[in-house]
């Protein structure tokens, strides 16, 4: 039972009226009010405070669908009196018997009239008669005349009338009735309901809330809910139903119990009400009176005064009729076959208002009629789907166009468009719509524009031969399509190409090699210069502030992801990694999905890049597998090499080697290697070869890398430093010649500038030195990793360093550098430091080593290792204790564990073997 709130006035009112029956005379009151007020409430608890007092209770409740069944109310009252024994005699049976069979008359009946009035007197002796009926506007014409004409007749009866009614609403001829004689009538009363108050909702929503929340929802609750108590107590359900939000939190929002409640309210309202309300539902948010009157089929003015009207009070609210529960609730209760004709009139009606395609589109996905403009319209709401950020809408469009287009180009033109949208959200999806597209581009049915993201799906898919074919197409129809738009998507082509499959594109950058002026050119002409400067080491001093001037245009929404991606990795590549990441973050974040979830995948993976050449291995590795997560595998496509590659770099570096090799096994598509993408995998797979101790395999990935980079002519040193990784190879071969050679063609190579790439090569190039020659050269290349931020490279060389001067003798120089190292590899979640570097051309004297191909693959403990690295330098077991600060019982524990995995005899043996296992 609803407690009631505001209504004190209006219950000591009535309760008043129950206790002047004792005057003799016939008190009536009338409760009025707009639906959904309380009225109802009202009344049934002034009912049952009279049956609890003793009264006699005959109540009715009058009903839209019963309001021309004559003397229907006058018999629900007298049924009523049937439930009270007391009071129920075969003399007043007779009389009820003898008024219903004579019912359906227009005109009163004296004798009948005579039968109700003995009837009534006879019920309002001891106790009391209170008569009340609910809903009285739907009474029948007869019942409400009988009634007037007995309160007439019966003024001194102690009886009490009750009634409740919505101005406006009911047969005319009833509202005349009751507006014309009886509210006219002596002894009666009028109650006119007002909504609730702020403070009164918060009062209903202390029943369900604490005080604190009750007050915070107060102003909101009531704004939507229009005071009305029946709402108020819907929408309060609704909030109690979402018990996974902190009360702290909660907000009102309608929901299931609040699309209910609306609905019911317009169930007891005029037929035509509901009529109305489920036209504004089908309309949407294009919901004008003019609108609705048309698809209802009535004047304007009609809807307009029925919208209006008091008694409907505010159920026809656009913003009521807006909340999603229930435009949901209105909609469901339309019959299915009157939705799909009311969806179609609606889909027409919008069309020819000039509603936004968007709204048009949404009743046309809904009904199956072939309508010849709808996919026109269809079309222009997936372009404004995508620019509010909905892909799966705009997807939903384009296909329905797709489906409904009988014309051949028109077809092909509409599929186009729909691979390219697809293509940034689920790649794998537009495999289907390839074949149709790649015939109609041979045929050169598809325009320039039209054929730059085919050629972009084709390679993503890994169609290679198609893709050629295609770019082929494309460019004589640049040459024949005069006009800036196909130059420019030619141009986005140029961009593309190198970026993905360098392969089959002509050479990055302008024929001559030099970047556009400053104000020349498209974001993507001038990130595709840029891009092609570096990885060509042709005019790239340029290069980095037009990227930086493409990547400040994208932030203001004026450059495409493709010119922003190919920008970031002219920063990246040209070791500009400070600036590479602030611009990746700030991209990352202003993207949203507007960008698509391939774009978002793969500026998540070039962060992932930025991470790990950075030295941060936690990070890297944990924004690699973000960026795989974002998109099934089979939507990466040759693509997936780029988020792989990361992942068997971080977890090599890491010491996950196991791991890494569980990478390594995933399947990779043939095509990937077509791409830069794949050197890079090349690359991180000659990595790990090289950590497992499989020198020719890894010399034999990074030569394979430099190959293609060459090939190519994208032989930029810092983008694969194949020459650095082939030369430690190399020397783990005992090869030092080649690796001096490769080293230093690499430095010819290297422009000015690239810090970080400089300081990986005078790091390699140390190895080739003899041991009092290395510390120069490792300090230099320490010092430039240190100021470009590449931890991880810094603690590798810092480690080289202690090594070289261990091996000098000097034991103070050696500890600081190692630790300081260490400290760093900690730092960056590195496994363990390499051991000493190989022996150059002068060093390997000593007894008959093992080579590597004869060794398992070992897994020493970090302290083993330790102790296995001192002891190969000729430390004796007492210095190795004393500089471990363990004890020699343990080093002696230590190494016999390191000779069992490494499979080797006698301490003389152990140099060959570290140098072996050096990353």
């Amino acid at each position: 039972m609803e407690k009631l709130v505001e209504r004190d006035v209006e219950e000591k009112t009535l309760a008043q009226l129950y206790s002047e029956r004792s005057t003799g005379r016939c008190r009536t009151v009338a409760i009025g009010g707009p639906l959904a007020s309380g009225k109802t409430a009202l009344l049934d608890s002034f009912a049952r405070d009279a049956a609890d007092a003793g009264a006699t209770v005959l109540k009715a409740t009058a009903s839209r669908f019963e309001r021309y069944q004559a003397l229907g109310i006058l018999d629900q009252l007298l049924r009523a009196h049937r439930l009270f024994a007391h009071s129920a005699g075969l003399e007043v049976r007779a009389l009820v018997e003898g008024v219903l069979e004579a019912g359906a008359h227009s005109e009163i009946s004296p004798p009948v009239l005579g039968v109700l009035q003995g009837a009534f007197q006879h019920l309002a002796g001891s106790p009391p008669l209170v008569v009340c009926i609910d809903d009285a506007h739907f009474m029948d014409v007869e019942s409400l005349q009988y009634l007037l004409a007995l309160m007439r007749r019966m003024g001194s009866a102690p009886i009490s009338i009750v009634l409740t009614y919505c101005p406006d609403m009911g047969r005319d001829s009833v509202q005349r009735i009751l507006q014309a004689e009886f509210l006219r009538m002596p002894n009666c009363g009028q109650l006119d309901l007002e909504p609730l108050s702020e403070t009164g909702v918060a009062t209903v929503l202390e029943e369900y809330f604490n005080l604190e929340t009750a007050g915070r929802m107060a102003s909101e609750c009531r704004q939507l809910c229009g005071g009305r108590p029946l709402l108020v107590h819907a929408l309060a359900e609704d909030c109690t139903g979402r018990t996974w939000e902190p009360a702290a939190q909660l907000r009102p929002r309608a929901g299931h119990a609040f699309g209910r409640a609306v609905l019911s309210c317009l169930y007891r309202a005029e037929p035509v009400v509901l009529e109305i309300a489920q036209a504004m539902a089908t309309l949407g948010a294009f919901r004008s009176v003019a609108a609705v009157a048309r698809l209802c089929g009535m004047d304007p003015e009609s809807v307009g005064r029925i919208v209006a009207s008091p008694g409907v009070g505010g159920l026809l609210d656009h913003d009521l009729l807006g909340q999603p529960s229930v435009r949901e609730a209105v909609l469901g209760s339309i019959p299915q076959k009157e939705r799909h004709a009311m969806r179609s009139r609606a889909a027409r009606l919008l069309h020819h208002e000039g509603a936004p395609a968007l709204v048009t589109a949404e009743h046309l996905m809904r009904i199956d009629d072939a309508i010849p403009w709808a996919k026109q319209v269809l079309c222009e709401a997936a372009d404004q789907a995508l620019a509010g950020g909905d892909h799966e809408t705009a997807i939903g469009y384009l296909e329905r166009a797709h489906r409904e287009c009988a014309d051949g180009r028109e077809r092909i033109g509409i599929a186009a468009r729909l691979a390219d949208v697809m293509w940034r959200y689920n790649p794998a999806a537009v495999k289907s719509y390839l074949p149709d597209l790649v015939a109609a581009a041979e045929r050169g049915e598809l325009s320039v524009r039209q054929s730059v993201p085919v050629v972009r799906s084709l390679l993503w898919n890994g169609q290679v031969e198609q893709a050629t074919r295609v770019t082929a197409r494309l460019r004589e129809g640049a040459r024949a399509q005069a006009g800036d738009d196909a130059a420019r998507h030619a141009e986005q082509l140029r961009l593309w190409l190198p970026v993905t499959y360098p392969g089959i594109a002509a050479a990055p950058g302008r024929e001559d090699g030099t970047l556009p002026d400053d104000g020349i050119g498209t974001p993507g002409h001038r990130a595709a210069a840029a891009l092609g400067a570096v990885l060509r080491g042709a005019g790239e001093e340029g290069a980095v502030p037009a990227a930086e001037r493409v990547l400040r245009e994208a932030l203001a929404g004026a450059a495409s992801p493709a010119s922003s991606l190919a920008s970031l990795m002219v920063l990246i590549y040209s070791d500009n990694l400070d600036k590479a990441s602030v611009w990746c973050d700030a991209l990352l974040a202003s993207m949203g999905e507007t960008y698509g979830l391939v774009w978002n995948a793969m500026f998540t993976s070039a962060r992932a890049e930025i991470h790990y050449r950075l030295g941060d291995l936690r990070n890297a590795k944990r924004q690699a597998h973000a960026a795989l997560a974002l998109m099934p595998r089979e939507s990466w496509g040759a693509a997936v090499v780029v988020p792989l590659s990361l992942l068997i770099l971080t977890t090599t570096a890491m010491g996950n080697l196991g791991e890494a090799e569980s990478y390594l096994d995933l399947p990779v598509p043939s095509a990937a290697f077509g791409t830069l993408g794949g050197v890079v995998y090349l690359d991180a797979r000659g990595h790990l070869h090289l950590a497992r101790g499989r020198h020719d395999a890894a010399l034999q990935d990074f030569l394979a890398a430099g190959h293609l980079m060459k090939l190519w002519e994208a032989d930029c040193p810092a983008a694969v430093p194949w020459r650095v990784n082939a030369a430690r190879a190399y020397l783990h071969k005992g090869l030092v010649a080649q690796a001096k050679e490769l080293l230093a063609e690499h430095m010819s190579l290297l422009p000015p500038g690239h810090p970080r790439t400089r300081g990986l090569t005078y790091r390699a190039l140390a190895a080739t030195l003899r041991a009092e020659e290395r510390p120069p050269v490792l300090r230099k290349a320490a010092n430039i990793l240190d100021r470009c931020g590449d931890s991880l490279n810094l603690a590798y060389t810092l480690a080289d360093l202690g090594h070289s001067y261990e091996s000098l003798g000097d034991s103070v120089q050696a500890r600081r550098h190692a630790h300081r190292a260490r400290t760093l590899a900690d730092r960056c979640a590195a496994a363990l430091l390499p051991g000493p570097p190989p022996a150059a051309a002068d060093e390997g004297a000593g007894a008959e080593p093992l080579s590597a191909a004869d060794l398992p693959v070992p897994q020493l403990s970090s302290a083993e290792w330790r102790v296995a690295e001192l002891a190969a330098r000729g430390s004796t077991n007492e210095q190795i204790a004393r500089k471990l600060f363990i004890t020699v019982s343990t080093v002696e524990q230590h190494l016999t564990r390191a000779y069992r995995k490494l499979g080797i005899r006698r301490r003389t043996q152990l140099p060959s073997c570290l140098s072996e296992l050096v990353p």
